[in-house]
């Protein structure tokens, strides 16, 4: 089966030995290489992109083609970033796999302009469908998995960029259990005139996904550290198996209270994601590879005073208090006797009884 690229044909589904779209006349053979096997999201009229499981020369590879020019700066964008980007967890994207494309419908009398993208297509499924089907991720997947998608946006921003849009759909776990960051159509270039506008207040364009954007985001003021908030609270959705929006942010700090539903979590990883999902950037990790360094096997936990809840403190404090009230009533039964034996000396010698024992 093959399908027409034309979005506002009527009849998308054509056999797979033509060369021309049957109900509008659109070839289905796109710059005489890719053809369109599949949909991969359901095909809505009111949607601004179509992505297709195309076919390249025998290879499966995935296109996006944009309907509408509204958004053509973020897919030009989307299409520089992933040829810049050189990682086995990102999409890779030849030279040629951006281009324009003018289709002329016999049904239509005016042409129409599409803009395409193809890409690697990343085998696998998204960590959302796995979650669904698997529940929540023990402690050594969280470690092994956070790892790798640091070392992603280590790439990422090394070459100045940052995702922006960083949630489990949009990550890929692949059949060799690596991990792969998918749909950089929000990625965001920091250059000079992107700080500029941030540190001047000026707003630009925001990019929000519930449960997972920070506040400066929301506020159009994304920064790299913005990536960092949206990753750490990815890892409290696949620790917890509840999407962080369904979970309770206390009212002072902001902060998300997760570790009660996530009770097999140790504090050292804990406290890393909460450092990363803090309200305020500067607050956040500074980089990539301050991260790195605390995922090490031989980083230092920090040291903590033993908590209250602990049953050995609990039973240490109850001897002590135990001793001192040993020693108070011994203290006070050494006393009285020592005042009675005065009182009899007093009394055994008929000398008259003092006001008060000194």
């Amino acid at each position: 089966m093959s399908y027409c690229i034309n979005p506002k044909c009527l009849v998308r589904q054509n056999p797979n030995d033509i060369a021309a779209c049957l109900a509008c006349g659109t070839p289905l053979l796109i710059q005489q290489r890719y053809r369109l096997v599949q949909p991969l999201r359901e095909l809505d009229e009111l949607g601004q992109t179509e992505v297709f499981l195309t076919e390249d020369q025998g290879m499966l590879k995935v296109l996006k083609v944009l309907k509408t020019p509204k958004l053509l700066k973020l897919f030009e964008r989307e299409a520089k970033t992933l040829q810049q980007l050189q990682h086995s967890g990102i999409p890779r994207v030849e030279p040629d796999g951006f281009f324009s494309l003018s289709i002329h419908p016999v049904t239509y009398k005016h042409s129409l302009m599409l803009h395409c993208l193809v890409m690697q297509k990343i085998e696998g499924q998204n960590l959302e469908q796995w979650l669904e089907q698997q529940g929540p991720i023990s402690e050594a997947i969280a470690w092994q998995w956070l790892k790798q998608l640091v070392e992603i946006l280590d790439v990422v921003h090394q070459h100045e960029l940052f995702h922006r849009d960083i949630k489990l759909s949009n990550i890929m776990l692949q059949p060799g259990s690596q991990l792969a960051l998918i749909d950089f159509g929000t990625a965001r270039e920091v250059t000079n005139t992107y700080l500029a506008k941030v540190g001047s207040g000026r707003e630009v364009t925001g990019i929000v996904s519930p449960g997972y954007t920070p506040l400066e985001q929301v506020n159009g003021k994304a920064v790299p550290q913005s990536d960092f908030y949206a990753l750490g609270r990815s890892f409290v959705y696949l620790l917890t198996g509840k999407h962080p929006i369904d979970l309770l942010e206390d009212p002072q700090t902001g902060a998300l209270n997760w570790r009660d539903a996530a009770s097999q979590v140790s504090a050292r990883l804990a406290d890393l994601i909460d450092d990363l999902m803090a309200p305020f950037p500067g607050q956040r990790p500074l980089n990539t590879q301050e991260i790195l360094q605390r995922l090490a096997p031989d980083f230092p936990s920090p040291q903590k005073p033993p908590s209250l809840a602990s049953p050995r403190l609990r039973w240490l404090i109850i001897l002590n208090l135990c001793l001192f009230l040993l020693q108070l009533i011994t203290g006070f039964l050494w006393l009285q006797a020592k005042q009675q034996q005065n009182w009899d000396t007093y009394r055994d010698r008929d000398l008259p009884l003092p006001a008060q024992v000194q």
